[in-house]
């Protein structure tokens, strides 16, 4: 076949080719790149950013480091995810739900008062993370996220909101908690830690607190693009400014270092690595599941196809290059994605002006920062935590479905008292579980046909009296799964008295060895009886599966019939055939029904 001589790399050494294949979209990106869309990108681009910032340093309180880590981590991972995504407008950096399970992960491994350690695990598990992602990638297991479930996903962020909320409470009611060694996960350790301290709060801190969220609340009831997130910190920083207040009065930011961070090899023991490596895989795949599904949303709006492979290569380069860089575990962020599309981004160029932005902000504004109360922060996060409960999809869910409100509210509620990790492992769990279920019922039916009409299905009687040939309809896949229950079906046939039975499988989509062998051993049983099996609707794939097998032979060439063009053309052949087995006459006229 011929390529068209404008192909990216037509002419390029085969090596060349396959090292530059990371790069096509972005490069196919600059191909058309304009004026028009520099201007567009540019003003998407600081339009996030001041968004951005306020939210990295937030999450970065969350994970449990210093605020300019979440800045760092937003500069350098939407940077790298705008250049290899196959969606111009997602943007990657620090989200909540990864800030949770990253604290949660390093916080369990590394005793309190440590901060240089937990530093070092949580970079190290962010380049964990994404040697993960990379292998997933490679492996080419993208496409499976989609077997997980909306129901998962809307349980456990969920959890994740109510954790946050409750978590900032110290924060924002101004009380001084320090974390200990001994506590119990989830919402029952948070509450542990708060309860002693509950008569110590700061008005201060509580008004300031109150103020930013009631401020955050208005902002966005007036318009859902506006920076609620910036002014909240800006106004917040008024009075600390004016009355001259410290840390005496209220917790500060403090001043952030006005320098990008410098490339240093990740520091991780195998002890550690695999201490992490559950937190690690849990971050993997909830980053994969958030990037994928914020990519079928905006889908929505552009028309643009994701990539799920090239997703999760995406998200696997950014969290690996971040954390030569001091970064913190992310994923795609649909707030900033979100606001990059209203905000007229054209290409993946936005994200890199994005980037830029935040970088210039932190490099020239990072003395500001000594004037920002925690509780302006601790206000952004409870507002984000809000929105992390979907309450229309949570009803919607309970009311439709049995099984998926019960995977939904099981998942909430480990994510609450268990270790953050757990519950997305016991949620996925039982979405497979529940999906095992439902796809392991065997699906068959007899088929009849009253003289001169079309076939008409009827659930399988237990007998057939003197009925001596029984024709039956099989749908579905039949896997290991229902390989018991298609045993026992057949068995049933076996102690009856029917002579020949007919099995269609033009609705069947697999096969596999297990139910190969439970046909096999039902095969040999009416052989030893002196009856007979005949196949019927096959298609030549199968075919040549059951001949592999050996059952074509064991049942006899002239008693397996391919489906054809015909209408149940193949039935009618076996019905004729099962004529000339039992010796009586069956009227196969009226089969006018679709095979």
């Amino acid at each position: 076949m011929n390529c068209d001589a404008s192909e990216p790399g037509q002419d390029m050494h085969p090596v060349a080719r396959v090292l530059i294949r990371p790069f096509r979209p972005a490069i196919n990106s600059a191909k058309t790149y304009n004026a028009s869309k520099l201007r567009s990108d540019l003003v998407a681009g600081l339009t996030v950013a001041v968004v951005a910032v306020p939210q990295s340093m937030a999450y970065a309180y969350i994970a449990g480091v210093p605020p300019q880590y979440g800045i760092y981590s937003s500069i350098i991972q939407c940077l790298v995810c705008a250049i290899f995504t196959s969606n111009d407008h997602l943007t990657c950096g620090p989200t909540n739900t990864q800030a949770l399970l990253t604290a949660a992960t390093v916080t369990r491994i590394v005793e309190p008062g440590d901060p240089a350690m937990y530093l070092q695990l949580v970079i190290a598990l962010t380049m964990l993370k994404g040697v993960i992602q990379l292998a997933f990638a490679l492996a080419r297991v993208g496409d499976l996220v989609k077997y997980v479930s909306q129901s998962v996903i809307v349980g456990f962020a969920a959890g994740v909101g109510v954790l946050i909320g409750f978590g900032q409470l110290a924060d924002f009611l101004g009380l001084q908690v320090e974390r200990s060694g001994d506590e119990y996960p989830g919402i029952i350790g948070i509450t542990q830690r708060l309860w002693p301290h509950i008569a110590e709060i700061n008005t201060i801190t509580l008004g300031i607190a109150a103020g930013s969220l009631i401020l955050i609340i208005v902002i966005r009831a007036l318009s859902r693009t506006a920076p609620a997130a910036l002014f909240a910190v800006v106004l917040a920083s008024i009075p600390i400014y004016l009355f001259g207040w410290t840390e005496t009065e209220t917790d500060l930011v403090g001043r952030l270092p006005a320098f990008l961070p410098s490339p240093s090899w990740p520091a991780l023991s195998w002890s550690h690595a695999e201490a992490m490596l559950g937190g690690a895989g849990a971050l993997a795949l909830l980053g994969m599941i958030e990037t994928i599904g914020i990519g079928k949303s905006i889908a929505i709006h552009t028309g643009a196809k994701i990539n799920a492979n090239r997703e999760c290569f995406a998200q696997g380069m950014a969290n690996v290059t971040g954390s030569f860089f001091q970064n913190f575990a992310g994923s795609s962020s649909f707030t900033r994605t979100a606001l990059n599309y209203h905000a007229g981004g054209k290409t993946r160029f936005a994200g890199v002006f994005n980037a830029g932005f935040v970088a210039l902000i932190l490099l020239l504004c990072s003395g500001l920062a000594r004037f920002v109360p925690m509780a302006a922060l601790s206000a952004i996060l409870m507002m984000l935590a809000y929105q992390l409960i979907d309450f229309k999809r949570i009803i919607q869910i309970v009311r439709t479905s049995r099984s998926d409100a019960f995977v939904c509210l099981i998942t909430f509620g480990s994510a609450l008292v268990l270790p953050l990790a757990y519950a997305i492992y016991l949620g996925i769990f039982l979405n497979i579980a529940l999906y095992m279920r439902r796809a392991s019922r065997l699906h068959m039916a007899e088929v009849v046909h009253p003289t001169g009409g079309p076939f008409i299905e009827r659930p399988l009687k237990d007998r057939h009296g003197d009925q001596p040939v029984v024709f039956l309809q099989l749908e579905g896949d039949l896997f290991f799964g229902v390989a018991d229950e298609l045993q026992d079906k057949l068995t049933m046939l076996i102690n009856d008295t029917p002579r020949v039975v007919i099995l269609r499988l033009k609705r069947t989509h697999y096969l596999d060895t297990t139910v190969l062998g439970v046909f096999d051993q039902f095969v040999r049983n009416m052989n030893a009886r002196d009856r007979h099996v005949i196949l019927c609707g096959l298609r030549p794939d199968l075919t040549q599966k059951l001949k592999s097998f050996g059952l074509v032979e064991l049942i006899g060439p002239h008693n397996i019939f391919e489906t054809g063009f015909g209408v149940f053309g193949s039935a009618k052949q076996a019905f004729t055939r099962a004529k000339e087995l039992v010796g009586s006459s069956f009227d196969v006229a009226g089969l006018d029904t679709d095979d």
